[in-house]
């Protein structure tokens, strides 16, 4: 696994190269706006590829980062992901109307869980609809299932809905799991050669944790400690 798909040589990437494959994450419940502002000034300092904050303050972060080339990404269903598909279709469309560059989201793990394997694929599909072009990713929850076969289906299910990013955790409750060499291997051998990318979330907390899912077959990262990930980067 993981040999079928050619990937880059992540500890050979300057910190720059490193930084554009890093969403800097904080979607804390508590943060206030002096956090968010710091958040962002970090992620411009970095030159992460994006800020991953929560929709409330998409219109402060779209202000922050303007002219400094990072985008802005937005999240919802974090942890749960239970809502209606009418729910989230109207989230989607209100995340772009604040001005979001890019939207993560939670699958409807339930459905997946329950056997209605074409209601959890027609939900990505319909949120890709909603997203009109706009890049969107499933937070697949890897937590939840328990073997290979179950992992494969669910990313499988997805890039059949045309999901244009798949990642195999939220890196939030019970599901979201820390990333492995192994899952990243796995979700990156499904979705290669589709038009789905791989994403990896949780736990990736380091420099030395970060070349090594990169190398696995991650093709971006999202991590809450991209500031550690860049301040270990051996100069």
């Amino acid at each position: 696994m993981g040999e079928a798909f050619q990937t880059i040589d992540a500890g050979k990437l300057s910190k720059l190269e490193l930084a554009k494959l890093v969403q800097f994450t904080n979607v804390r419940p508590n943060a206030t706006r002096d956090m968010i502002v710091a958040h962002l000034e970090t992620c411009a300092m970095y030159q992460f590829d994006a800020a991953m904050i929560a929709m409330c303050w998409v219109p402060l972060a779209k202000e922050v980062l303007r002219g400094s080339g990072v985008k802005v990404a937005t999240c919802f269903g974090l942890g749960f992901g239970n809502e209606s598909l009418h729910a989230k279709i109207a989230l989607v469309r209100e995340c772009m109307a604040l001005g979001a560059d890019e939207i993560d989201y939670e699958p409807n793990m339930s459905l997946f869980l329950s056997g209605q394997y074409d209601q959890f694929r027609e939900e990505g599909a319909a949120l890709v609809r909603a997203a009109d072009g706009h890049p969107i990713k499933a937070m697949l929850e890897f937590g939840y299932l328990k073997s290979e076969a179950e992992k494969r289906l669910g990313v499988q299910l997805l890039v059949e809905g045309e999901v244009p990013w798949i990642k195999n955790s939220s890196g939030w409750g019970e599901g979201g799991i820390a990333a492995t060499v192994e899952d990243i291997q796995l979700l990156r051998s499904v979705t290669e050669g589709t038009k789905s990318r791989a994403k990896a979330s949780g736990k990736i907390n380091n420099y030395e944790k970060a070349v090594a899912i990169l190398n696995a077959g991650a093709q971006m990262l999202g991590t809450s400690t991209g500031k550690n990930i860049m301040d270990t980067y051996p100069e």
